[in-house]
């Protein structure tokens, strides 16, 4: 009786991840079909601007758009799941836009790279041209959120806290600034809280402080702690890039204190070829889990099972498979 009893709760389980499953994914559509209604009020915006056609925004198939815009559709996917009024709901979503904008604008200044779904075309120097699109995209979130502040809390100052808190800690990441090279534990907390926890969370600020679904505040939590695991991610494969720009780095942090050795030895490391690679992995993706452990508990389409899949798909679109199976059954 109790391998009957089992079976049954075996097939009960598989029976309902293929059901959250089917409502991940039709959130998703969903969330792909709000986001190009998103993308053409945004392209409204800009056609009141004299130089409108020097801006070109990147048109992507449903596929490719997960691809490249993947927590952009999830912070969509979160606000389709609240309770929000639906007059509201491409409101927000314009000011995620407008914020990852705003963020990769900063990150293709600092890093002399051109990413994002928006671009300037016509000024040939890289730093005018980030700068002005950055002036341009800040100015189009402010009329989004002066029109969604009906109460005229000033949600602005609040989004613009954030920004300053994801500077700060940014500002953080300079060798020069430290005697030593900072802990592990200190820039887990001091920088990546920023420019991790903080980057992906900031998304929703505007609706934490405009609506009145309790749930707002789990997603931030769950955005927050998907933002530090991501950015353990980036620091892990960025160990010699950063070491060359002077930048601290988890990853680093983590094998000097592993192996007690200097900073230019541990960015030295093969990630691939060694053993504490996979126990640096588990330890920033537990986060991950964590993550959608808590949008599971309201009621979002995620389980334990499916997050996982995510993480792997993930690691794919960045490139990293063979990472990815160095992990082997470590999730389950």
């Amino acid at each position: 009786m109790e391998k009957r009893g089992t079976m049954i709760e075996t097939i009960t389980k598989n029976i309902n991840s293929k059901k959250v499953e089917k409502e991940l994914k039709d959130l998703f559509k969903t969330s792909n079909k709000i986001y190009s209604l998103i993308t053409n009020e945004i392209e409204g915006d800009i056609s009141n601007i004299s130089f409108y056609k020097d801006i070109e925004m990147k048109k992507l198939s449903m596929k490719d758009n997960v691809k490249k815009n993947f927590f952009t559709l999830f912070m969509v996917s979160l606000i389709e799941f609240l309770n929000i009024k639906n007059e509201n709901k491409i409101k927000y979503g314009q000011c995620i836009f407008y914020l990852r904008g705003i963020i990769t604008c900063t990150d293709n200044i600092i890093d002399n790279e051109k990413k994002g779904a928006i671009f300037l075309n016509g000024i040939s120097e890289h730093t005018t041209e980030n700068t002005l699109l950055m002036l341009l995209l800040y100015k189009n979130l402010e009329d989004i959120l002066h029109d969604l502040d009906k109460e005229k809390i000033d949600v602005s100052s609040k989004i613009l806290e954030g920004i300053h808190i994801i500077a700060k800690s940014e500002g953080l990441r300079d060798c020069s600034l430290y005697d030593s090279y900072p802990s592990y534990k200190y820039i887990f907390n001091e920088v990546h809280s920023g420019i991790g926890g903080q980057l992906l969370k900031i998304g929703l600020i505007a609706p934490k402080y405009l609506e009145t679904d309790e749930k707002i505040d789990v997603c931030l939590g769950s955005l927050y702690k998907l933002g530090l695991s991501l950015q353990g991610l980036d620091d892990l494969c960025d160990m010699k890039e950063d070491y060359e720009n002077r930048k601290i780095n988890l990853g680093i942090a983590f094998f000097m204190e592993k192996y007690k050795i200097n900073e230019k030895e541990a960015s030295d490391i093969d990630i691939f070829q060694n053993k504490f690679t996979v126990e640096y992995l588990v330890e920033i993706l537990e986060y991950a889990l964590e993550s959608f452990k808590d949008l599971e508990a309201i009621g979002y389409p995620i389980n334990r099972k499916l997050g996982i899949s995510i993480l792997k798909s993930l690691f794919e679109i960045r490139g990293l498979k063979k990472l990815w199976s160095m992990l082997k059954n470590k999730f389950n």
